[in-house]
C-alpha cells in the first residue's frame, strides 16, 4: 500500500486568518483505515489517531492551530487472508502572517486590550512567522507575536497568532490588574493613560509611577537611552548622577550587545519600555 496524495515532502500553508490547510491524505488501499499522525517543530510535539471508513482523510480535521513537520501513518487492517498494510508520508506545514488590520480587528473583540497593540508592534512588528513561514523565536525562547516565554507556550500558541495573542492578553490582563491595584492604593485616583503606562511598564518589569505626595508621576529616577527603546539608568547611582544621556550611552553602549549583567550601571527598564511604546 502507498499514498496517492499528498506527495512526500510537500508543503502546505496555514492561511493568514489561521485556517488550517486542506491536506487530502489518500492511499491506494480500500476499506477502513486507521491513521496515526505526529507533528513536530523544535521541542514541540502533538500526536493523534483517526479512524475512517475508507482510504481518505482530510488533514484540516486535526491540524487546527498546528504546524511543523507532519508524519502520517495509514494502516489498512488484515482482511480476507491478507496481512495488514501500512504506508507513511511526511509533509511540512508553514504559516502566513496576518495583516495589521486582522490583528487590530481581533484585539477589538477582547476586553482590557488597550495598549496591547503597541506591545505587539514593539515586540514583533505584528509578525508571528519569519520569512520561512516558521514561528519567530527570540534568544530567550520567546515565541510568536507576543514573544511568549513564561509560562512556556503551548504548540498551538506557537503556531497560531490568535492563540498567541490570547496567551499574551491573559498575561497582560494580570499586569492591568496589578497596575490598577497599585495606582488605586490608599484610595488614590489615576487616569486611563496612567493605567495604560503602568500596565505596559509591568509587561517589561517594575512600576512606572511613584507618588509625589499629591499625584502619581513617572519615576523621576530613571533616565532612558532613547536610542535603544528599553535600556535606562538609575540616576540615584553615584556613577550615573550628573551625566547626560549622551554621556551614559557612550559609556555603556558596547555592553548592550552582550546583554545585561549584574553590576552593570544600566539596565532594561519597564519605564523606558513604556516610554518607547506609548510616549
Amino acid at each position: 500500500m502507498k499514498f496517492v496524495t499528498p506527495a512526500a515532502k510537500a508543503n502546505f500553508t496555514i492561511a493568514a486568518d489561521g485556517t488550517p490547510p486542506t491536506i487530502p491524505f489518500e492511499t491506494d488501499g480500500t476499506g477502513p483505515h486507521s491513521w496515526e499522525w505526529t507533528i513536530t517543530w523544535k521541542t514541540f510535539t502533538k500526536k493523534g489517531k483517526v479512524e475512517t471508513p475508507d482510504n481518505k482523510l482530510d488533514g484540516a480535521t486535526f491540524l487546527q492551530d498546528l504546524g511543523g513537520t507532519l508524519e502520517v501513518r495509514a494502516t489498512m487492517p488484515a482482511a480476507a487472508g491478507k496481512p495488514a498494510q501500512v504506508a507513511t508520508v511526511k509533509v511540512t506545514i508553514t504559516g502566513t502572517n496576518p495583516t495589521i488590520h486582522d490583528v487590530t480587528v481581533y484585539l477589538a473583540t477582547k476586553a482590557d486590550s488597550a495598549g496591547f497593540s503597541a506591545i505587539l508592534e514593539h515586540e514583533s512588528r505584528g509578525r508571528q512567522f519569519n520569512t520561512a513561514g516558521e514561528p519567530i523565536k527570540s534568544y530567550d525562547n520567546g515565541y510568536g507575536m507576543c514573544q511568549l516565554t513564561t509560562p512556556k507556550p503551548t504548540m498551538e500558541q506557537v503556531w497560531s497568532w490568535k492563540r498567541n495573542v490570547d496567551g499574551g492578553l491573559k498575561l497582560f490582563a494580570s499586569k492591568v490588574t496589578d497596575a490598577r491595584n497599585y495606582l488605586s492604593q490608599s484610595g488614590r485616583t489615576f487616569t486611563d493613560a496612567q493605567l495604560q503606562h503602568e500596565a505596559v511598564c509591568r509587561w517589561n518589569g517594575g512600576a512606572y509611577h511613584t507618588w509625589d505626595g499629591k499625584a502619581w508621576v513617572r519615576n523621576p529616577d530613571i533616565l532612558c537611552d532613547t536610542a535603544t527603546g528599553n535600556n535606562g539608568w538609575d540616576m540615584t547611582k553615584p556613577e550615573n548622577s550628573g551625566k547626560t544621556e549622551a554621556e551614559l550611552h557612550k559609556r555603556d553602549k558596547d555592553e548592550y550587545k552582550r546583554g545585561h549583567k549584574k553590576g552593570d550601571l544600566w539596565k532594561p527598564s519597564g519605564v523606558c519600555y513604556a516610554d518607547a511604546i506609548l510616549g
